[in-house]
């Protein structure tokens, strides 16, 4: 069973010394093997992803993990009251052009609820 959760103590401070403005730490994981996990700040009303990383061999599933690994991160920012999703992770370039994201000053851009649909009291 896969399960993406939000992890604390040795592996947040290992994505905190690449990427110190890292926030969350959100994991992917099947049992007990790990897929991949993205590294998230949170501030300003918008979230922005600082870490993007999956592991596997073949690009259909690489596409999914980080999919099911935005979408994630994405109910965290709605979660947050954040209203953007900011990236600026180049080799993630074509990934997140297929997500909807648009470019904006060297950085890619996607509003929260263009992922999260918020529902109405």
């Amino acid at each position: 069973m896969i399960t993406i959760l939000p992890v604390q103590g040795e592996s947040l401070a290992r994505v905190r010394q690449t990427c110190p403005a890292v926030t969350d730490l959100l994991v992917m994981k099947d049992g007990e093997q790990e897929l991949g996990s993205v590294g998230v700040s949170v501030g300003n009303s918008s979230l922005e992803i600082c870490s993007l990383e999956v592991a596997c061999n073949g690009e259909t599933e690489r596409r999914f993990y980080a999919d099911s690994l935005l979408r994630a991160a994405a109910s965290l920012a709605a979660n947050r009251g954040a209203y953007q999703i900011v990236c600026s992770l180049s080799a993630w370039a074509s990934f997140l052009r297929a997500e909807g994201f648009r470019e904006e000053k060297e950085r890619f851009v996607l509003q929260t609820e263009q992922i999260v649909k918020f529902c109405k009291d």
